[in-house]
């Protein structure tokens, strides 16, 4: 407790309100006019002559008074603790600031904690004792009054000093809610274009990465092989043209589901899923590189029951893989399983012989593979990559697999 009076006591400790020098100056004038008229009012003030009392009390009457009046204008808020003190032990024997008690009383109660605001109140209501025996009133029923009334106004000012604090901490709160809501809202935003503007690099990837590619080898077909005939130049130039029409539908098919813009027209293209595996691999054996493609009994089985999100995850591991296999390994094979069952999880793989490195394509920087672990990993499954311990290089990726049986809209007379 002592601890904290004096930490009350400290002006460094005081929050600082905010800077309103006109608003300030304009309340501190009227409180010592309000404070002095007020005291004039008492029947026991020094200018109606306190006949029969010292002389040097009547001067520091006037002289100490006179200060804690000034006082109000530059110490009630610097030093609240330390001013209301001054100003109660004064108003003992002044009788000009004798309604100087309250407002210091009041000022601690606003900018002081409430044990430090109590305890003023406290000693500023026991010192109306001496104040009533150093100029008693005459008759027991104003002694009694002056008692009674003193202290109640002392309390009533702390309680609504306190009610002050209480509001202006109020205030500030919600201010600072609002302001942490806004940065929240734009931490928020922040996030949501950068995730916004991951998601468009990553369907932009996928999207062209594979049809590029196809573009780059037929275009060095076109440019190492000049002895080429007629038809062989205008077929290299036919699927060149083809994918070039491709790569366009889809990347407008892209910009048209990530516009922000909700209001533009036209159907959305379909997306690829585990069904348009096969036209995914013969573009690429259309392109030069051997695929195997191995899948279990099951998933052509089943392949309706497998979710349309899994499927199009599948799809773009796949397109991933090849299309590193036709920048890395062309000359290379790849070989493609698919496995899986309802109920368990759906795998697939890619894997291609590491020792064929003879590309004329540049390298990619690397970021398909890490959009396909978040794709995998954001569809509840996982995705590895990296070279194996026999020399070849693997891709793979599961995904769960519901139960038949779970699906709406599952054919129930499957098995």
């Amino acid at each position: 407790m002592i601890t904290r009076w004096a930490r009350d006591c400290d002006p460094a400790e005081e929050a600082a309100p905010p800077v309103r020098r006109g608003r300030d100056a304009a309340v501190n004038a009227a409180m010592v006019v309000l404070v002095g008229a007020l005291a004039m009012l008492s029947t026991k003030h020094v200018v109606y002559g306190l006949d029969g009392y010292p002389l040097a009390l009547r001067l520091a009457d006037i002289v100490c008074g006179t200060i804690v009046l000034i006082g109000i204008w530059f110490w009630r808020r610097r030093w609240p603790v330390g001013f209301a003190v001054l100003a109660v032990l004064v108003g003992v024997f002044s009788t000009v600031a004798s309604m100087v008690g309250p407002v210091a009383v009041f000022t601690v109660a606003v900018h002081r904690r409430w044990p430090t605001a109590v305890l003023v109140s406290l000693f500023t209501a026991v010192m109306v004792v001496p104040g009533i025996l150093l100029y008693p009133s005459q008759g027991t029923h104003h002694t009694l009054a002056d008692s009674i009334g003193g202290p109640a106004i002392t309390f009533a000012a702390t309680g609504w000093g306190m009610f002050v604090r209480a509001r202006r901490e109020l205030v500030a709160s919600l201010r600072n809610q609002v302001v942490q809501a806004e940065a929240e809202v734009v931490r928020r935003a922040a996030g949501a274009r950068r995730s916004e503007r991951e998601r468009m690099a990553r369907e932009m990837h996928d999207v062209l990465a594979h049809r590029l590619s196809l573009l780059a080898v037929h275009a060095g077909a076109l440019e190492f092989r000049a002895d080429a005939s007629r038809e062989q130049v205008a077929e290299a130039a036919g699927v060149i043209r083809a994918n070039t029409h491709e790569a366009l539908v889809e990347l407008r098919s892209v910009i048209n589901v990530l516009r922000a813009d909700d209001t533009v027209a036209g159907p959305e293209r379909p997306q690829p899923t585990l069904a348009d595996l096969v036209p995914l691999i013969e573009e690429s054996r259309a392109a030069g590189l051997r695929v195997s493609f191995d899948q279990s009994a099951d998933v052509p089985e089943y392949d309706r029951s497998l979710p349309t999100s899994a499927g199009r995850a599948l799809y773009r591991v796949v397109q991933e893989a090849l299309t590193n296999v036709r920048k890395h390994a062309p000359a290379s094979p790849a070989v493609l399983e698919l496995s899986g069952r309802p109920g368990e999880r759906v795998e697939i793989s890619v894997r291609n012989r590491r020792s064929a490195l003879t590309s004329t394509l540049p390298p990619g920087p690397g970021t398909g593979l890490i959009g396909l672990r978040e794709r995998t990993t954001l569809a509840g499954g996982a995705f590895e990559s990296g070279p194996t311990s026999d020399g070849d290089f693997l891709v793979r990726a599961w995904l769960p697999w519901p139960e038949v049986s779970t699906l709406i809209g599952a054919d129930p007379a499957r098995p």
